[in-house]
């Protein structure tokens, strides 16, 4: 799946996840490279709610 950095962040603001240009770049990048994206910050910061949106995005189950 081909993704443009427009798409991300659209994808991102259509599922009100509040984010910054540094997330959006870094998941355009992981999707862009199919690399895995590893998310680290404090309890709370929306690290699962990230992966959440992102499984949305692209169709798919988050598994935990």
């Amino acid at each position: 799946m081909e993704t443009s950095r427009e798409q991300v962040r659209e994808g991102l603001r259509a599922a009100r996840y509040v984010t910054t240009p540094r997330v959006e770049t870094a998941l355009f990048l992981a999707l862009a490279l199919e690399k895995p994206l590893l998310a680290e910050g404090p309890a709370g910061a929306g690290k699962t709610e990230l992966g959440k949106v992102l499984a949305t995005l692209l169709g798919t189950e988050l598994i935990r």
